[in-house]
């Protein structure tokens, strides 16, 4: 004979958990639940113990930190004593690294056709999407669970310290939108001996460098690095040069030993169409591009923007020990921006056996950058000077802006 019965359960309640931040719910504690289709299952009393998840409740949304409070249903569809309790385990889905929580659910000598609940609590200690996932004890999971739940960022501000997963501890001082920025090269590379030159990142037109200034004190025990996985700022990409002529550079990569404090700078590309929502966010979770802290960053009102407007280069044939290059530059941007400039040359003659440089090779004169600030609507003169070896033919080009021209240096 045919042992089975089919059951309908009565007040199952939500399957799908949304953890979106208890700030901004309408005056509520965040407990607000929402129903699903009612879950219903077939008991084989021929069968042995099987246990199904029939329905997870939570509330509607859980700010950061909170703690996540509801209720597991289960029931025995098979037909003999469950031997053991069960469990449920709630992982964040962003980050591996992240240890899961657990949940037991007391289903240890649930009977045939028995239901059971059980109310949990877990920590929303990471934002980004999280799951609960079953484990082995359970037969099987009712269609109407939806296990994905999401936990809303904490809301930063600039000037508060914030404590990284490394235990370091990070505050954000000052940011600041720049066109441009000058950074070391080391020597070998495009240089020329020994001699520290520079080089110019530069943005497209619709992207603008953001600059932050970041002060990190190590309170911990031991050494640590600071790294750009611990930031996300969205629809960026991060610049890993280092902001020369600023105070510090980029501090991606600085070592920080303990009880020491440094002050170095975060630089991203950022398109500009995102400035007015633009956020700094702290991650905390290992291996996670999900910010749990979000820092509001201040739009800037508008951007500097450079063109050359004129340029005066010598002529072909220089005398003396210099050659002088005057750009004039206008900054035809809404805002006032540092204009940086560098001078680059190569010979298309060989070097001979005790030079240090190649033919047909672009090197970076190591007198940059020239620099000057430029107030928005106005112009500046920059004079670019050079020493090139005499009797021998020299291209130049100038970066930004790529103006190319040739002379000799003759005594």
């Amino acid at each position: 004979m045919d042992r089975r019965t089919y059951i309908g359960t009565i007040g199952s309640s939500m399957a799908a958990l949304s953890l979106a931040g208890c700030s901004g719910s309408d005056g509520g504690d965040g407990n607000e639940s929402t129903s699903t289709p009612e879950p219903t299952y077939e008991v084989d009393q021929e069968a042995p113990a099987r246990l199904k998840l029939l329905s997870v409740s939570g509330p509607k949304e859980v700010a950061f930190g909170d703690t996540i409070k509801g209720d597991v249903t289960a029931v025995n569809v098979g037909g003999e004593l469950i031997s053991g309790d069960a469990t449920i385990e709630f992982v964040h889905s962003e980050s591996g690294a992240t240890e899961p929580q657990t949940v037991t659910v007391n289903a240890d000598g649930l009977k045939s056709g028995e239901e059971v609940s059980h109310s949990y609590r877990v920590d929303a200690n990471y934002a980004g999407a999280w799951a609960f996932e079953t484990s082995s004890d359970f037969y099987a999971v009712d269609d109407t669970v939806t296990s994905t739940v999401s936990v809303l960022p904490k809301q930063g501000s600039t000037g508060e310290t914030i404590e990284l997963a490394s235990g370091v501890q990070a505050t954000v001082s000052d940011m600041t939108y720049e066109q441009m920025i000058a950074y070391e090269l080391s020597p070998g590379e495009r240089t020329i001996g020994d001699n520290t030159a520079h080089a110019i990142r530069e943005t497209v037109s619709d992207n603008i460098l953001l600059i932050l200034s970041v002060t990190f004190e190590n309170g911990t025990g031991e050494a640590k690095t600071v790294s750009k996985d611990d930031f996300v700022v969205p629809e960026s990409s991060f610049v890993s040069e280092s902001a020369a002529g600023r105070d510090g550079t980029n501090a991606v990569g600085e070592n920080i030993n303990p009880g020491q404090t440094y002050s170095g700078h975060l630089i991203y590309a950022v398109p500009k169409a995102q400035i007015d929502d633009l956020t700094f966010g702290i991650n905390l979770a290992e291996g996670s591009a999900v910010a749990d802290i979000e820092i509001p960053l201040q739009s800037p009102g508008g951007f500097p923007e450079f063109e050359l407007a004129n340029i005066d280069v010598p002529p072909e044939d220089v005398t003396g020990d210099e050659a002088t290059v005057a750009m004039e530059v206008e900054n035809v941007g809404d805002s006032a921006g540092m204009f940086k400039s560098i001078f680059e040359f190569k010979t298309p003659e060989e070097s001979g056996l005790f030079a240090s440089y190649s033919a047909d090779t672009w090197y970076i004169d190591a007198d940059g950058p020239f620099t000057q600030r430029i107030p928005a609507g106005e112009t500046r003169t920059i004079e670019l000077v050079t020493e090139p070896d005499s009797d021998r033919r020299w291209d130049y080009r100038t970066t930004p802006f790529g103006a190319e021209w040739t002379f000799e240096a003759v005594e």
